[in-house]
């Protein structure tokens, strides 16, 4: 399988992992060296997806959201995400995309996510109104796009309006 977008992770040892599953011909990464992206990285980046794409795909903790927030933002959000379900990840040590299950990684890269920053399809109001900023809810809606379950109630109404959720759909995530 020939993934034509470039993917976007955060070290060699991600690109490693990539490779192994998809093979070397059949997948390209940008490594942004985790956190110490820099503005050469996120201007090489808006390149590449100009011309090809990119899909965001790193690790599932603090690090790798804030790595991933900085890229949408940079991109406009006019990018890809994928993620990878934390929970999945057998590793007491590390928690990233190298200790992800092969299964598990190419399942992130079927369920693609795209971000739409200029739709407001929840209001705030309705969101507290709704009650989807409770613990419980927040969980039911992280685990539905394998976000991280400890995402804050800020955080996830942006990203609900990003995929443009509104409160029939979530009620219902929130219901199953």
């Amino acid at each position: 399988m020939k993934i034509k977008q470039v993917i976007i992770v955060e070290g060699v040892t991600d690109t490693a992992k990539l490779k192994k599953i998809f093979g070397n011909d059949n997948v390209d990464t940008i490594e942004t060296n985790g956190l110490a992206l820099s503005k050469n990285t996120l201007n090489f980046i808006s390149d590449v997806n100009s011309t090809r794409g990119v899909i965001i795909l790193t690790d599932p903790d603090g690090s790798g959201l804030k790595i991933r927030e900085t890229i949408n933002i940079f991109l406009n959000f006019k990018c890809f995400n994928a993620f990878i379900n934390k929970k999945r990840i057998n590793n007491s040590k590390k928690i990233g995309l190298a200790e992800a299950e092969d299964n598990d990684i190419k399942e992130a890269l079927s369920n693609l996510i795209s971000f739409d920053s200029l739709n407001l399809s929840i209001s705030w109001e309705e969101f507290l109104k709704n009650e989807f900023y409770k613990p419980q809810a927040r969980k039911k809606i992280a685990q539905k796009y394998n976000w991280s379950e400890k995402i804050n109630s800020k955080t996830l109404f942006k990203w609900v309006n990003y995929i443009n959720l509104n409160v029939e759909e979530l009620k219902k995530i929130v219901g199953e």
